[in-house]
């Protein structure tokens, strides 16, 4: 176990030596393959070498062994013989054929014979090893300079026959000759363990890159994947790959195919989604269990005035009605569908809205909760006109049918006897009468410019003649006279349009401006030009119209007087009127208002060239 510590730590410390741009798998591999043929070629060239010395050793002490058995015997009988002569002489037979030294010792180790003669003087030198050799053995070792000049091989042996020792023959040879030769060895071996490791690291570079280049192409592909470029088919410079890697390139290259196409795929119908939503004039707003936003479109952003990074926030966090909040959250406790409608208030204008929340569930659980907005502005207001509607024609008809029907019923009870009396209770029934007269009038004509086409009506006119006959008709009127400021256009300021119908919303403005300003207050009747058109106003500086007012005072039976008494002049349906007139002109109306201050009202029609 910590060995395989050890080793991990080794490996660590390795990877961590290099630097990021280095510490690639083709460094990896090449450094790991030219450590292992090193590491190979240092084992097997100290291996050789040691083996080699060894076995020099181990032959020359088997030529030692060889040429001094031949000679044992003799040296035996002379031993025996107790004949110094001849056991000198075999002592210089053998040391001349193993070209060496030859010794004689006793039972005890002293030396008492040698070639070439040792002068020891009155020292004896005792070979302490004596043991072994007197025992039968053969040994052999290597001795140190003390008594020689260079390094020597021993070689002990007994001197016997059969089993009788009589003395010890120690054997010693130079080993310079084995040393010389080693070192040659050795220095073959150092050479070729350089080639061997230019050549290993030659090796180690093409097995490196040939392993590293597919995969280094492959760890690309994926990089370019994850940037999004579905569809990449890889392929390997190499002729002929492995069948592992051509199994990879193959997976690989169908793996993105496959890819590409799902990709498509989502991005198509993603696509769908998001042009649907965009083209939605509905908001549409999803959140998940767990109140976060999941999908929005730009309805919704705009309806409440958010940003469009809305995705993951949670619900709670944006600033919106508190009904949108409940109804959600009551969606996602309740688990079914809700809707409530509540007013959303944006500046002076007030929108409608209506909130229709359905729980989103798969299998058993609630996975979220999509709501989406409807604006009914308009069939909010038009539901609310058409209430007012009902009740102004109600009332418009019930005051004057309620004063003919009192006078009538005065008259037949006879309770006036007095004539003049009775002619002022007649006169109540013929005003009343013609009241409800010009009411119906008024509806019809309504009727009358919505399906009439009066387009023969028409000719090229003169803005500035037409303002000067209004104004020279109002100011015959005692009320009107002197109160009218005109701004006249340029002389050549032509219109097509039918004249008397114009002179009909114009009178209708300025009536208006009569009845809702004070007696004194100027009235100011304005054309100029603007662009290719005509803008046509009046500006009082009566009581104004309410903001909220504003964009009803076009429809029929509206009355911004809300009490609507029975002496009030006016049905409700001048402005409605005009409306539809400038709308035939192709035209449009505008009205400008500040509550207390005034009100401007006016059109805009387009202008024509010449009276051709």
């Amino acid at each position: 176990m910590k060995l395989k510590k050890k080793i991990n730590d080794l490996k660590k410390s390795f990877a961590n030596y290099f630097p990021p741009s280095m510490n690639t798998l083709f460094t990896r591999l090449f450094v790991r393959f030219f450590l292992l043929s090193l590491l190979i070629i240092i084992i097997l060239g100290f291996s050789m070498i040691y083996f080699f010395y060894n076995f020099q050793f181990s032959k020359t002490e088997t030529e030692i062994i060889n040429n001094s058995q031949v000679l044992n015997q003799a040296l035996y009988n002379a031993i025996e013989e107790r004949d110094e002569e001849s056991i000198a002489n075999t002592l210089q037979l053998i040391a001349e054929i193993n070209s060496g030294q030859a010794w004689l010792i006793n039972n005890e180790g002293f030396l008492i014979h040698s070639y070439p003669y040792l002068d020891t003087g009155d020292s004896n030198i005792q070979f302490l090893n004596s043991e072994p050799i007197f025992a039968g053995n053969i040994i052999s070792q290597e001795v140190d300079p003390q008594h020689f000049e260079r390094p020597m091989l021993l070689v002990g042996m007994p001197v016997r026959q059969v089993d009788e020792v009589v003395g010890g023959l120690l054997v010693f040879t130079s080993v310079e000759g084995i040393n010389s030769t080693v070192r040659q060895v050795r220095r073959l071996m150092l050479y070729s363990s350089l080639i061997a490791i230019i050549l290993g690291i030659a090796l180690a570079y093409g097995w490196s890159r040939t392993l590293a280049s597919p995969l280094k192409n492959m760890s690309q592909a994926v990089l370019n994947l994850r940037r999004g470029d579905y569809g990449l088919q890889l392929d390997f410079q190499d002729e002929n790959p492995s069948r592992e890697l051509t199994t990879l390139r193959d997976s690989f290259n169908s793996l993105s195919t496959e890819l590409k196409r799902s990709i498509d795929d989502l991005t198509r119908e993603r696509n769908k989604l998001k042009y649907i939503l965009t083209g939605m004039e509905e908001g549409v707003l999803a959140i998940d269990k767990d109140e976060d936003i999941i999908l929005h479109n730009s309805s919704f952003r705009n309806l409440f005035d958010l940003s469009d990074n809305l995705v993951e926030q949670s619900l709670s966090g944006l600033e919106i009605e508190e009904q949108v909040l409940k109804a959600f959250s009551k969606a996602l406790s309740e688990q079914k569908a809700n809707q409530q409608e509540f007013t959303l208030k944006k500046g002076k204008q007030e929108k409608r809205i209506l909130l229709r929340c359905n729980a989103i569930s798969v299998g058993d659980s609630v996975w979220g909760v999509v709501g989406l907005f409807q604006d009914i502005s308009e069939r909010w207001r038009f539901e609310k006109l058409q209430k007012d509607f009902v009740a102004n024609v109600s009332h418009e008809l019930k005051a004057p049918l309620s004063s003919i029907r009192g006078s009538t019923e005065i008259l037949l009870d006879g309770i006036v006897d007095d004539p003049q009396k009775r002619k002022e209770y007649l006169k109540i029934v013929l005003q009343e009468s013609n009241r409800l007269s010009t009411l119906v009038d008024e509806i019809l004509s309504m009727a009358e410019y919505e399906n009439q086409d009066f387009s023969a009506e028409k000719e090229v006119i003169s803005a500035r003649d037409l303002l000067e006959n209004v104004v020279e008709t109002f100011n015959k009127s005692g009320s009107m006279r002197d109160r009218i400021n005109v701004t006249l256009p340029e002389e050549k300021t032509l219109i097509r349009a039918s004249k008397s119908r114009l002179k009909q919303v114009l009178f209708n403005f300025l009536d208006n401006a009569r009845k809702f300003s004070p007696e004194d207050s100027p009235i100011y009747l304005r054309a100029k030009r603007e662009g290719e058109k005509v803008k046509i106003s009046v500006e009082d500086e009566g009581i104004g119209i309410p903001a909220n007012e504003l964009d009803n005072i076009w429809e029929r039976f509206y009355k911004v007087d809300k009490a609507r008494t029975p002496g009030k002049e006016g049905s409700g349906l001048g402005l409605a009127i005009s409306r539809e007139i400038i709308i035939e002109h192709e035209g449009d109306v505008f009205v400008e208002s500040i509550q207390g201050e005034g009100t401007t009202i006016g059109f805009y029609l387009p202008l024509v060239a010449s009276e051709d």
